[in-house]
């Protein structure tokens, strides 16, 4: 798999950029005479050129020096981007939350290649003048998806084995239609970083479309197990997608297996899938409804509400 490379992603690459950019799109503080002790030699490179800083008009903001701290074992929080928090684990590997999911994910393999990324996707936004550039944005105000892709593939070019940044872009990639080239994304995604429980899901999900239920059963086995062997706080919503997919394949003993884990590692998923049906039905999105009614029957298939909600939706649809 590409990665960045090593003359072209470094942190002084990135810092000579942001001094060529527009008066008042950045502002980068002066390196601290000394440092706090205990971080890692990533955060070391970072603050030896600057003790923090504000890029692309607060965009992203990197703490001084003195303010960063660790959230948990083994990772230190140094930044925040759009006001979610940006942290480093001892590898140098940078996670940040994606707000499709409201989860985290590995968004950069070091901490120069992640910036080097960053920096050169969002100014693909920007003009000369430090102004938005035209015809990036639709009438509803939201980021073309040409635009979104090209910034996609220049955070991919500082950084080839970003698994988040790899599997957006295989999302818009599917999104197009072109299901081959979105699993060959995917498929780098997961052989990169086999802990990627929403990328081997997303892999199964296409595997489904084609109707190969073959591999989906394997995908989405690989990925209940990634979410539980992480504790992944929705392991169970996991194996209730293997239940589902295993009611597909006819295979009743995988059901049944994936049933009781959902059941006990997510005992508040049933009636937070009924709710949302209900709400679909109310929308008069019958097809949302019935996903989720795939669901619930896959794991609690002689439950009455479930029996109920699938009443609801014939009726709906008559």
């Amino acid at each position: 798999m590409a990665r960045g490379r090593d003359d072209d992603s470094g942190l002084d690459r990135v810092i000579g950029s942001l001094d060529e950019a527009p008066v008042g799109l950045h502002d980068l503080d002066a390196a601290a005479p000394r440092l706090p002790d205990g971080l890692p030699e990533a955060l070391i490179d970072l603050y030896a050129r600057c003790d923090g800083g504000r890029l692309f008009l607060e965009t992203l903001e990197i703490a001084p020096s003195a303010d960063v701290v660790s959230p948990r074992p083994g990772r230190w929080q140094f930044a925040t981007l759009a006001g979610e928090p940006v942290t480093v684990d001892k590898r140098g590997r940078v996670f940040g939350i994606d707000d499709t999911l409201d989860d985290e994910v590995c968004e950069g393999t070091r901490l120069d290649r992640w910036l080097a990324g960053f920096v050169d996707a969002t100014a693909l936004l920007y003009d000369h003048d430090g102004e938005f550039a035209e015809d990036i944005f639709d009438e509803e105000g939201d980021l073309l998806p040409e635009v979104r892709e090209r910034q996609l593939r220049a955070q991919l070019k500082r950084d080839g084995g970003s698994p988040a940044v790899r599997w957006r872009l295989a999302g818009l990639i599917a999104a197009k239609g072109e299901t081959a080239r979105a699993r060959d994304e995917l498929e780098q995604v997961v052989a990169a970083e086999p802990a990627f429980a929403w990328a081997w899901l997303d892999l199964a999900r296409l595997s489904e479309q084609l109707g190969d239920l073959s591999n989906a059963m394997d995908e989405i086995q690989a990925a209940a197990e990634a979410a539980a062997g992480a504790k992944h706080p929705q392991a169970g919503y996991f194996f209730a997608q293997l239940a589902r997919v295993a009611v597909r394949a006819g295979d009743e003993s995988t059901r049944t297996m994936a049933a009781s884990t959902a059941a006990r590692l997510a005992p508040e998923l049933k009636r937070a899938q009924l709710d949302g049906a209900l709400a679909s039905i109310a929308d008069a999105d019958l097809d949302s409804a019935r996903g989720l009614l795939d669901l619930l029957k896959a794991v609690w298939p002689k439950d009455l509400e479930v029996l109920d909600l699938a009443t609801r939706i014939e009726r709906a649809a008559n």
